[in-house]
């Protein structure tokens, strides 16, 4: 049973690119080739494109006539991964042995892809000893060979396929590439806050108890290394002594004013080197196995979450606080432009492995269904979705454990408009 070609029209779709007319709605960029037929289960034809029925057996299947023989051909998949399975009859519908025949299918997919599968005899059909891999859209030939020598069918089946034309795909700014290995950086993400560097922190106390005459400098300012910061007079002496800066830096705190009596104990300025900052981070316990000191750390901040630093992983707090249950971790970093303003809380992405996957995709080609992640794949104007199941992560890039090939050619930018066109199809799709 050879199919015919589909000679209905092109049915023209709408795709919305983020560009709105005046009198709103969207831009139609494209136009979908339909598939021949309407779909069943794993969008079998059910009817050919001259509107024809497609046979079906006594289990709902694909029924092949031929010369003494009838065959029945269905996918089986509850509890069981995708198989095909093959029942026989004779011409009037008597079941026969599942050993009376052999039977192979070559399945010929999307891309150039090809899958060969042979059949095994069980009790009560003859099932496939492969499974049948997603997604179900594929050219098949069946050979059966037994009662009336050779018999050879050919259908199509067609699922999660759109083509557009040449235009549409650069309207829609549709973007392909090449899957293949790469390096992926394992990351935990965990909140975290600016803090003072304290190793460049000093707090100016006086000498002698005393009166403030003078302050030379005020929060905020920026002093070097021995700028006057105030005149005390002594209650020992009677006399005027100066207090200068000690390092180079800003002053974060001034908790004194001139005629303020002051002594031993009292902290008239606090000046901190800004240059560095420590960035403090939570590890709860289910953390703190995988973070340890050298490893690196972006520390990302602001509304849009943008990686404003990056260094490793200085200290790895060794216990518990008693009332949070959670340690810390600790990376210094330097702060030459300030953008890391103590007390801004942040997010810590530290990694924690590194990844040589046979196959990565970038985080944008992934599109998620109801069926699970797919990419898809491309072909000149054509694309067919591809479910995937994905592996480990850095956020940009992903590991894909099942689906792709390496050299696989995908959609990497704006996947979401196919998957859009393709949202009534799926909607229905019966899995």
């Amino acid at each position: 049973m050879t199919r015919k070609k589909n000679r209905r029209p092109l049915v023209c779709r709408a795709i919305g690119v983020g560009l709105t007319l005046a009198a709103g709605g969207f831009i139609a960029i494209g136009c979908s080739r339909p598939t021949p037929g309407e779909q069943d289960a794993h969008g079998s034809p059910s009817a050919h494109a001259d509107g024809e029925p497609v046979a079906r057996g006594p289990q709902g299947g694909r029924l092949f006539k031929g010369d003494g023989v009838q065959m029945e051909l269905l996918i089986a998949e509850e509890g069981i991964p995708p198989e095909f399975r093959a029942f026989l009859y004779d011409e009037r519908g008597h079941r026969l042995p599942p050993s009376e025949a052999r039977v192979t299918m070559v399945l010929e997919r999307f891309g150039g892809r090809r899958d060969s599968l042979e059949f095994r005899p069980e009790t009560e059909f003859l099932r496939s000893l492969r499974s049948v891999e997603e997604p179900h859209s594929f050219t098949a030939r069946v050979l059966l060979d037994g009662r009336g020598g050779r018999q050879e069918w050919t259908y199509e089946q067609r699922e999660g396929r759109v083509e557009l034309r040449p235009e549409a795909v650069a309207a829609g700014d549709i973007h392909t590439g090449v899957a293949g290995p790469r390096l992926i950086e394992v990351r935990v993400e965990t909140p975290g806050e600016v803090r003072l560097n304290a190793e460049g922190v000093v707090q100016i106390r006086p000498r002698f108890p005393g009166l403030v005459q003078r302050l030379g400098r005020g929060l905020g300012d920026l002093v070097e290394t021995g700028d006057l910061l105030a005149v005390v007079h002594s209650n020992e002496s009677l006399t005027d002594y100066e207090i200068r800066a000690p390092i180079r830096g800003t002053i974060v705190s001034r908790d004194v004013a001139v005629g303020q009596s002051v002594d031993h104990e009292s902290v008239l300025f606090t000046v901190a080197d800004l240059t560095t900052v420590w960035v403090d981070f939570a590890l709860y316990p289910q953390l703190a196995s995988q973070v340890r000191r050298g490893q690196m750390v972006r520390i990302h901040a602001g509304y849009d979450g943008s990686a404003v630093a990056s260094g490793t992983v200085g200290y790895v707090g060794p216990l518990l606080e008693q009332d949070t249950r959670v340690s810390y971790g600790r990376v210094v970093l330097p702060n030459a432009g300030g953008r890391l303003t103590p007390g801004l809380y942040v997010t810590a992405a530290i990694t924690v492995d590194r990844v040589h996957a046979a196959v990565a995709v970038p985080e944008d080609a992934i599109v998620r269904t109801t069926r699970g992640p797919a990419v898809f794949r491309a072909e000149g104007p054509t694309f067919e979705l591809q479910p995937i199941v994905p592996g480990r992560t850095d956020g940009e890039w992903t590991e894909v454990l099942e689906g792709l090939e390496p050299g696989a050619r995908i959609v990497i930018r704006n996947a979401y408009l196919l998957k859009a066109e393709l949202g009534k199809s799926e909607a229905t799709h019966d899995h």
